[in-house]
């Protein structure tokens, strides 16, 4: 009779505590209006030029997916610039010839650094509105074509 007396009781937690398990979480709240992941574009780089999936984005947070589709290293360098991308002029920087300056050039935002054939990168970047140009600028590789512009409205 002892044991029964506790029974009761005992059930009685059981039964509060499987009803508190089983309430439903809060639903998450939902992202701010406006507000995503980064947008992603597809940019492949290659003797001797840059393509891009798209050149115009709105602003934000971008991550570029840079594949190196050539047979020879190549980089991946965003500037910040109000010069076209094809009019940097050729000279020297950091030591070797047939670079442009990027120091006065523009602002570099970001940079993958140099990529083996074959190789994927990927680059995240908060882009302010404005010209961009997007070059490899390796000795000799900018003057052969591989500069794009790139715009953020």
């Amino acid at each position: 009779m002892a044991t029964r007396r506790w029974i009761v009781p005992i059930l009685s937690i059981v039964v509060l505590v499987l009803a508190a398990c089983s309430k439903s979480a809060p639903p998450e709240a939902a992202p701010a209006s406006g507000t995503t992941g980064p947008e992603r574009i597809a940019v492949s780089i290659q003797q001797w030029s840059i393509s891009s999936a798209t050149t115009v984005v709105p602003t934000g947070t971008i991550t570029f997916d840079v594949t190196n589709k050539g047979t020879m290293p190549h980089e991946f360098v965003v500037l910040s610039t109000d010069t076209p991308a094809a009019n940097f002029p050729i000279a020297s920087f950091e030591g070797e010839p047939n670079r442009f300056d990027e120091d006065t050039a523009g602002t570099n935002v970001g940079e993958t650094g140099d990529m083996n054939p074959t190789t994927t990168k990927s680059i995240t970047m908060a882009l302010a509105p404005g010209h961009y140009a997007i070059v490899c600028n390796l000795p000799g590789h900018y003057g052969l074509g591989m500069h794009i512009d790139f715009t953020v409205s």
